[in-house]
């Protein structure tokens, strides 16, 4: 059973986004405003736009993190509550060239700059504006994260560093292992970069923090989801798959899996490519909820290669997240059973015409979703019947 959002969360959350690509140009994209709650099932026919929604989403969070730079020719424009503040950023690129950027915290200026690079900032402080100069193709946002003088900078930046995104139909790094000294130098900070793209750099972490409480959560999940597993954790392949015969200079690590019933360790190159997927999210997921952050989990094609069922308990689990974990999830799909199973309110209805993609939910179009719910037909009518104005 679903249950409902708490009204409780203290919300840290993406609530709208605009974006707009080329414009003037015939590659014009645009996405008109599109709102967000805590938890959210994008669905559109094909090429409406949902992974491309995805992807916009996560090529703002890389901005804000200062991982991304070289823009070509585009406008977004966003808030997102964090703490009960409202955050308004808008930025806009030509060419390679920023041509406008602005920070509001409830509609009061803290950050604005000019296509020449000229701008003002507030320091929070002195309590007051001072100017400042950074190159025309820089982001000024990503050029003053100071906690002390601009915390609003940080605050967003931090949120962003909690955004993840995952391709449910991608191998999801299933033939992806690391070597052991790789690993041991990000574990140490010994000149290593962690790597939470990387499932087994993200479940080693997570277990030498949290050990035995992480292993019991994901086992504990992947059972609701109808995989009895005993033992999860990472070794030496060679140990995993006794006939390898590669000579390798050091140990390469793979994740495994024991099943109820059998002795035996299941590498995770041996895992059904449904089972990978669903353990792979499963780790992420409950690395981030131990860690305590309101994270923000994008997830594209949710239950690609599962059953109905399991596809049905994945979406399930991640609900319960985002109840008691307060974590903002963004799912999408086109898949029927899926869209008959999750509530219309969770829903955000994709509709293209031409370049133009117009997204409705139950909180920009509330009479028309709560008109369908007396007609008795199900959520997938919805989607192929609904009339927005």
């Amino acid at each position: 059973m679903f249950e409902p959002l708490a009204d409780s969360i203290e919300a840290q959350m993406l609530k709208s986004i605009s974006y707009e690509e080329y414009a003037g140009d015939p590659r014009n994209w645009r996405l008109e405003t599109c709102d967000f709650a805590q938890m959210n099932l994008v669905v559109g026919k094909n090429s409406t736009g949902k992974s491309r929604l995805v992807n916009v989403i996560s090529g703002l969070c890389r901005m804000l993190r200062g991982e991304q730079s070289g823009f070509d020719s585009g406008s977004y424009s966003v808030q997102i509550e964090l703490d009960s503040r409202l955050f308004s950023y808008e930025a806009g690129f030509k060419e390679g060239n920023v041509t406008h950027e602005k920070l509001s915290i409830d509609s009061e200026v803290r950050l604005e700059r000019a296509a020449d690079g000229s701008g003002r900032i507030y320091y929070q402080q002195q309590n007051e504006f001072i100017k400042f100069e950074v190159p025309q193709n820089a982001i000024a946002i990503q050029h003053r994260q100071d906690r002390l003088q601009h915390p609003f900078v940080v605050e967003l930046s931090d949120w962003a560093q909690h955004c993840k995104s995952y391709g449910f139909g991608t191998k999801f790094g299933s033939d992806e292992f690391v070597r052991w000294s790789s690993l041991q130098a990000a574990l140490g900070g010994s000149n290593g970069k962690r790597n939470h793209g990387n499932l087994i750099h993200r479940y080693s972490e997570a277990f030498e923090k949290h050990g035995e409480k992480f292993d019991k959560a994901i086992i504990s999940d992947m059972k609701q989801l109808g995989y009895e597993l005993t033992d999860v954790g990472v070794d030496d392949l060679r140990a995993l798959i006794p006939s390898t015969n590669v000579e390798l200079a050091e140990p390469v690590l793979g994740l495994f899996v024991v099943e109820e019933g059998r002795e035996a360790r299941l590498a995770q190159n041996q895992m059904s490519q449904g089972m990978f997927r669903a353990l792979a999210l499963v780790i992420h997921i409950n690395a981030e909820v131990l860690e305590g952050k309101k994270s923000f989990i994008l997830v594209d094609d949710i239950g690609e290669g599962l059953d109905y069922e399991r596809s049905a308990g994945l979406i399930d689990l991640l609900i319960r997240h985002a109840t008691h974990a307060g974590i903002q999830v963004i799912l999408t799909s086109n898949d029927r059973f899926v869209m008959n199973k999750v509530p219309l309110e969770y829903w955000v209805l994709l509709r293209r015409e031409k370049s133009v993609v117009r997204a409705f939910t139950a909180r920009n179009s509330e009479k028309t979703f709560e008109d369908f719910k007396f007609i008795g037909l199900s959520n997938f009518d919805f989607f192929t019947t609904a009339n927005f104005n």
